[in-house]
């Protein structure tokens, strides 16, 4: 352990006990922010000098030997060791050895761990809601592009697990292509308020150097400022509120893995996983399981554990910076590593994945699904809907008992039956019996927008990858905007140290 008495502990006369130290560090999380923090130091460095605040000569030294663990940490030749509270501490100690406290102990002028570190995190979580954004765009892609190939496969649709109506594949899709649609929404909403910088608050009050915050701004690819110095450095909201939108994503992705995971068994049959996305059983040799889907399932609760713990964390802290608030890195780092990597194993999944179109129009034309497409003809022959649902349902009731499936009735069938019932003879050919029942007349005969009827299932295909265009040229704007910044960030480093 290195021994030398810590750059912060000015006030305390004693060295820290080691176990002490162990147990108040971060440093085994902040690799996850340390680019985060050379960048950062970089910039304020840079309007230090051109605020006159710093020697030009001074900032040189300390901006070639950021660069240079910058290049270390990218080829993973940096030793992060020894005893100290975070990388903060880290990367000052590693500068001030090389130049002297003289030049390096002007690096933190005018700022503080508090504003710091709130800037890292708000520069690492927008890169992260860039990474999560570009992937869920993906998978959209991949689900589109599925959906347009599977328009007119007939399946039945669900409702408390039981056959409702009949339905298509593709309308299926399109239903989470929308969720995913939404966690986009909100991801662009959530950075709009991530994209702020706090740095040039200070402790809590403000710095008396004429520190230009705009222009740390500028460097670091911020959109604004947190304006309030106390509301810089103690708030976590924008953290919380990414992890709500993760785990609102997990949410939508876990119930499509557990329809899958159930689609894919031998009772349904209607999907299947390539053999890369599945595993086997150590003793059953007939087995193939969704495992990848359901860890799916499992890690969404991970998700929402970490949810949790920023909450409880958070919940009651008063205002200012708290040592209480080091502590919400890991489950922020945690829950986007989960998303990611959920987001790229779904990807993976419907890049591969076998639809039984067989088997999926096979069990809509046996069901009863198409029940509710009866009842509606036989209104439009004249009953009301409540003794047109009270004449099929004594229908169905009496396949079930016979052991007979809906598609085997006539129109002798239902007259008996209507008399029984009703009271009341109705006038339906076998004809039209027979075109009602079959699955995909029932789909062309659907007529409310939004509905599974191909004709808007198509239009609502095209729709959506015009909307993917749009979401694509945002996530472009945001991204280069970044970029742009890290250039003129890279681009006045260049200018100072040539």
């Amino acid at each position: 352990m290195n021994k030398e008495k810590g750059i912060y502990r000015s006030r305390l006369g004693k060295q820290t006990d080691d176990f002490a130290i162990k147990f108040m560090s971060s440093i085994s999380d902040d690799d996850w922010i340390l680019m985060e923090d050379v960048e950062n130091t970089e910039a304020h460095d840079i309007m230090l000098q051109e605020q006159g605040i710093i020697e030009l000569n001074d900032l040189r030294k300390i901006l070639k030997n950021l660069e240079e663990v910058k290049l270390k940490f990218k080829s993973e030749k940096l030793s992060i060791s020894g005893s100290f509270e975070d990388i903060h501490e880290f990367i000052e100690h590693t500068i001030t050895k090389k130049v002297g406290i003289e030049i390096g102990g002007k690096i933190h002028t005018g700022r503080s761990r508090n504003d710091q570190v709130a800037t890292d995190i708000r520069m690492k979580v927008r890169t992260e809601l860039l990474e999560v954004f570009q992937v869920i765009l993906n998978l959209i892609d991949i689900l589109v592009n599925l959906a347009n190939r599977n328009i007119n496969t007939v399946m039945v649709m669900y409702t408390h697990t039981q056959q409702a109506q009949i339905g298509n594949f593709a309308h299926y899709l399109i239903a989470h292509i929308d969720h995913l649609y939404r966690d986009i929404e909100r991801i662009i909403s959530c950075y709009k308020r991530v994209n702020l910088s706090p740095l040039g608050s200070s402790a809590i009050g403000g710095s008396s150097f004429n520190l230009n915050r705009i222009r740390t701004a500028e460097l670091l690819g911020f959109d604004g400022l947190v304006e309030n110095s106390i509301d810089s450095i103690s708030a976590r909201d924008f953290a919380l509120e990414a992890v709500s939108v993760l785990a609102l994503i997990m949410s939508n992705v876990s119930r499509i893995a557990e329809d899958m995971i159930l689609w894919s068994t031998n009772e349904f049959g209607f999907i299947e996983i390539a053999d890369e996305y599945a595993s086997t059983s150590s003793v059953m040799p007939q087995k193939k399981n969704p495992c990848s889907l359901e860890l799916i399932r499992a890690r969404t609760g991970r998700v929402y554990g970490n949810l949790l713990e920023l909450l409880t964390i958070i919940k009651g802290l008063p205002t200012g910076y708290n040592r209480d608030l080091q502590e919400t890195k890991q489950p922020l780092k945690s829950s986007f590593e989960i998303v990611k990597e959920t987001l790229e194993i779904l990807c993976r999944i419907f890049n591969t994945i076998k639809i039984n179109k067989e088997m999926m129009f096979n069990t809509a034309s046996e069901s009863h699904a198409m029940a509710l497409d009866l009842a509606d003809e036989l209104v439009r022959d004249g009953l009301s809907f409540r003794e047109s649902h009270k004449l099929v349902g004594e229908v169905v009731r009496t396949l079930v008992k016979t052991n007979k499936r809906i598609t085997e009735i006539n129109s002798q069938f239902l007259e008996k039956i209507s008399n029984k019932i009703l009271n009341k003879k109705i006038s339906i050919t076998d004809k039209k019996i027979k075109d009602v029942l079959d699955p995909n007349y029932s789909l062309s005969k659907r007529s409310t927008i939004g509905s599974a009827n191909p004709i808007f299932v198509k239009r609502m295909i095209k729709e959506r990858m015009k909307k993917s265009s749009i979401l694509k040229k945002e996530f472009a704007n945001r991204e280069n905007r970044i970029n742009e910044a890290k250039k003129l960030l890279s681009k006045t480093i260049g200018s100072i140290l040539s």
